[in-house]
């Protein structure tokens, strides 16, 4: 049985966010297609609860390096890789897990790990594949941020910093995978080399039996049509919310609601943007709060409609694939189906509708929520499926040398 280590900057034994899924999701598809699959996450003890880390996690400590990667935010990763990297003690520990687990094939996802990993590998002897999987390109995903005011000083240094370890590990690795098909055609010509379009997926595409779940059960009671959204507190979903409901929800009937889910309910509900409507915004948004995975699927069934108002961030955004998945008609931003492209290329206008300003995005959600809008086909759903994910990648791997016969 052929044996891939998956290194990521977080652990995966209790994935919640957009990073952690779509690295569960590899692990998924790799052990369908017959491989043994380890997982190592290299990040600081403060991140993440002990309760999260895994048997071959690295956990970095010092409070000075925790400070200063929340200090920069948008460069915490490229912090936390950085002191990783100068630590010989976590390169040594890498080194041993590699030794002791002889890997096929290393995949990492994210740029920062190879900071550590390029100086963990045997100088001689066989080695590993090493796969690149990019979930952004990282230095040109921080510009929409610097224009919202997040800019710090020596951030355009980092920028730098942060495309020459993008293309220097575009380069280096056997293999490379971009989430998104705009970014692979990008990565393919800055670096010279051939990027395989490894498509964002949903546990939703699996149609299953929804009737009668608790959401459908308390809407029915509460007389209420509701349009679903779900997420985290991540800033760019609650900039997303805003941006397209700028003057609050009162344009739903008194029957008519948001539904948000996950913890950007409460982050929406917190917002003083939300407090200039308060009284209208009450009576039609509501925050449900975490939703289990086993709730998921009967969240989305019961909506009208799944919102997808995203309008910042690079790749191809998670929520995204979610909510076609789930079966339900998508009302996104343009920004929210950027990287799907010919994947969702049929659904625009039948399963995915799109609109670009607060009056057409609004005039969407009523359209849903009193005539209904039909939502993406059974072929759409398959694509965003975790077999699908399982296909590309066993197609890609059978052109390395020493994996054409895993």
């Amino acid at each position: 049985m052929p044996h891939c280590l998956i290194i990521t900057p977080f652990p995966l034994s209790a994935p919640k966010h957009g990073g952690q899924v779509r690295a569960a999701s590899v692990a998924w598809a790799l052990r369908h297609a017959g491989w043994q699959v380890d997982m190592a996450g290299i990040f600081h003890e403060r991140f993440f609860p002990p309760e999260e880390w895994g048997p071959h996690d690295i956990v970095l400590q010092g409070d000075a390096l925790a400070d200063r990667a929340l200090g920069d935010i948008l460069f915490a990763d490229l912090h936390v890789a950085r002191a990783a990297a100068r630590q010989p003690e976590v390169v040594a520990q890498l080194r041993r897990l590699l030794a002791r687990l002889r890997p096929d094939m290393v995949h990492v996802e994210h740029p920062w790990d190879w900071l550590v990993l390029r100086q963990a590998l045997p100088d001689s002897g066989p080695r590993p594949r090493i796969v690149y999987s990019s979930q952004n390109i990282e230095w040109s995903a921080r510009a929409p941020f610097f224009r919202l005011g997040m800019k710090r000083p020596g951030d355009d240094a980092l920028v730098l910093a942060t495309r020459a370890l993008e293309l220097d590990f575009a380069r280096a690795a056997d293999l490379v995978f971009s989430i998104s098909d705009l970014e692979a055609a990008e990565i393919e010509q800055e670096s010279g080399r051939p990027v395989v379009y490894l498509p964002a997926v949903s546990d939703l595409a699996q149609p299953t039996s929804t009737a009668g779940g608790r959401f459908a059960r308390e809407a029915g009671a509460a007389g209420i049509r509701y349009a679903a959204t779900m997420g985290s507190a991540y800033w760019p979903n609650v900039e997303g919310f805003f941006d397209v409901f700028p003057q609050g929800l009162g344009f739903l009937a008194h029957d008519e609601q948001i539904w948000a889910a996950g913890a950007l309910g409460r982050a929406i509900h917190e917002d003083k943007r939300y407090n200039d409507f308060r009284t209208i915004n009450e009576t039609r948004f509501r925050a449900t709060g975490y939703v289990e995975d086993s709730e998921k699927a009967g969240f989305f069934a019961a909506a009208a409609c799944v919102l997808v108002p995203v309008r910042i961030g690079a790749g191809a955004k998670l929520k995204m694939a979610d909510a076609v998945a789930s079966g339900c008609a998508v009302i996104a931003t343009p920004h929210a189906v950027e990287g799907y492209g010919p994947l969702v290329a049929e659904a625009i206008d039948d399963g995915i509708y799109v609109a670009d300003t607060p009056r057409d995005y609004r005039a969407l959600v009523r359209r849903a929520l009193r005539e209904g809008l039909p939502g993406c086909s059974p072929a759409v759903r398959a694509r965003l499926g975790l077999g699908h994910m399982a296909g590309i990648m066993v197609g890609a791997l059978a052109t390395l040398p020493g994996l054409q016969d895993h």
